[in-house]
């Protein structure tokens, strides 16, 4: 048998806990409201989608 390089593993994904943004502030109408402002680009995309 001729034995043949093996390819290097690739890198384990970084796996570290971290703060979750969305659980870190609370759900106030201000902040939803910005929210709901900051996706309207999105809703539209997916409203031509339909």
């Amino acid at each position: 048998m001729i034995d043949k390089p093996s390819a290097p593993a690739p890198p384990e994904p970084d796996r570290t806990p971290r703060e979750n943004t969305i659980l870190s502030e609370p759900a106030t109408v201000e902040a939803c409201a910005r929210d709901y402002e900051t996706a309207a680009h999105i809703r539209a995309l997916l409203a031509k989608q339909r």
